[in-house]
């Protein structure tokens, strides 16, 4: 299946992205797109007999903590860039030579961020659905 199956984005046509961004927000929608087959694979082949209620239950919840865990993990990654971005925004405003430059490579992050967010965003979603939680 491809990220947009689930709806991720695996490209931002609209933003100049440096080719390392482009390919960070691709490997991303990928690992997402790949990890999110696999637990719908495994929710599907989690057998529906009364017998295996019990079976199926502890087996969604460890399913449910691994994707939980996955996206945890996924997201702890984006918080060097939103450092970087932090301090890209400050130097913007301290420096009066190639603010152009530099406020373009801050836009740059904002973009790839924004579309790193959404598609853990899409993630949590959609596991969501595979993982409801019982009231």
């Amino acid at each position: 299946m491809t990220p947009s199956t689930f709806g991720l984005d695996a490209d931002v046509p609209e933003v100049a992205l440096d080719p390392e961004w482009r390919a960070l927000v691709r490997q991303q929608a990928r690992t997402l797109a790949g990890m999110l087959q696999r637990f719908q694979t495994a929710v599907a082949g989690v057998p529906d007999c009364p017998d295996a209620l019990q079976h199926k239950t502890l087996r969604l919840q460890a399913l449910a903590a691994e994707a939980e865990r996955v996206l945890t993990a996924q997201a702890q990654g984006q918080v060097s860039l939103e450092r970087e971005l932090v301090e890209l925004r400050a130097l913007v405003m301290d420096l009066s030579t190639r603010p152009a430059a530099l406020a373009a490579r801050v836009q740059t992050l904002e973009s790839a961020i924004e579309v790193l967010h959404a598609n853990l965003a899409i993630a949590r979603q959609y596991l969501a659905t595979l993982f409801p939680q019982e009231p």
